[in-house]
C-alpha cells in the first residue's frame, strides 16, 4: 500500500475530525471544533457548517485549515492509532452544486433538517499538504496529488448501484455489516460506505474497481464472504 493510499483509507474509514480554524477572536492561535465530512469525488473533504458557529467565521476571515482524523481502535493509547491531518484551505461549495449536497446528506441524512435553518453552507477542503502516522516508523508528508482520486462512478452511476442494492439487496447489505439493517451510503473506487443504525461502516474492495461491471462483481464477491 502506497503513503497516498494508507491516508485515503484512514479518511475514508472515518466520519469525524478536529477542524482547526484560526481564530478571530485570539488572532494567532488555533481554534479545534469537532466536524463530521464525507468526501467529494476526488476525495476531498465535505463539511457543512453553519454561518453562527465560530469555526465558520474564522474561515470566512482565513480559509487556512486543518482537519485531524485519528483511527478509532480498542486501546487506550491514542498514541498507537493511526492518524492523519489535511492541511486545506476551505472554500465555499456553490449552492447549485446538487452532487455535494445529495452526497452528504446521503452519509448524514439528520443534517438535512438544518438545510432552512441556521444559514448552513458547504465547504470544500481543497487540500494542501496531508500528513501521516500510521505507527512507528509510518510518518510522511504527502502531496494532494499523491493522495487524492477521482471516483470512477458518476453521479448517475453512483446513485443506480445504490439505489438497486437498497432497494433489492437489503439481504446482502445486512450480510456486508455482520447482520441487522443496513443502507449503502456511496461506493467509489476502492469500497462503499453502508450505515447501520446511523454509523457508517468502511468496506474496502479486494481489488480497485473502475467502472460498473467491476464494482457488481467486487460486490457479489463481498457477499460471498464468509461471515
Amino acid at each position: 500500500m502506497t503513503q497516498g493510499n494508507a491516508a485515503r483509507t484512514l479518511l475514508l474509514q472515518e466520519s469525524f475530525g478536529v477542524l482547526s480554524t484560526v481564530s478571530i477572536d485570539l488572532p494567532g492561535y488555533p481554534f479545534g471544533s469537532v466536524t463530521p465530512y464525507c468526501t467529494d469525488r476526488m476525495c476531498r473533504p465535505i463539511i457543512y457548517i453553519s454561518h453562527i458557529a465560530q469555526h465558520t467565521k474564522n474561515i470566512l476571515a482565513d480559509s487556512r485549515v486543518s482537519l485531524t482524523i485519528v483511527e478509532k481502535g480498542e486501546s487506550d493509547d491514542v498514541q498507537a492509532h493511526g492518524r492523519v491531518t489535511c492541511i486545506a484551505d476551505a472554500r465555499q461549495v456553490a449552492r447549485d452544486d446538487d452532487d455535494v449536497r445529495e452526497r452528504y446528506f446521503r452519509y448524514f441524512p439528520s443534517a438535512q433538517q438544518y438545510e432552512d435553518t441556521h444559514d448552513f453552507e458547504f465547504f470544500r477542503l481543497e487540500l494542501v499538504r496531508i500528513r501521516f502516522i500510521g505507527g512507528f516508523g509510518r510518518i510522511f508528508w504527502i502531496e494532494p496529488s499523491a493522495f487524492m482520486t477521482a471516483n470512477p462512478f458518476s453521479r448517475a452511476e453512483e446513485n443506480r448501484i445504490i439505489h438497486h442494492m437498497n432497494k433489492d439487496h437489503s439481504d446482502a447489505l445486512s450480510r456486508y455489516v455482520g447482520g441487522g439493517p443496513g443502507e449503502m451510503a456511496g461506493i467509489d473506487g476502492e469500497g462503499c460506505d453502508v450505515l447501520q443504525t446511523g454509523r457508517k461502516v468502511r468496506l474496502p474492495f479486494s481489488a480497485p474497481v473502475t467502472n460498473m461491471e467491476e464494482a457488481r462483481k467486487a460486490l457479489v464477491e463481498m457477499a460471498r464472504r464468509p461471515a
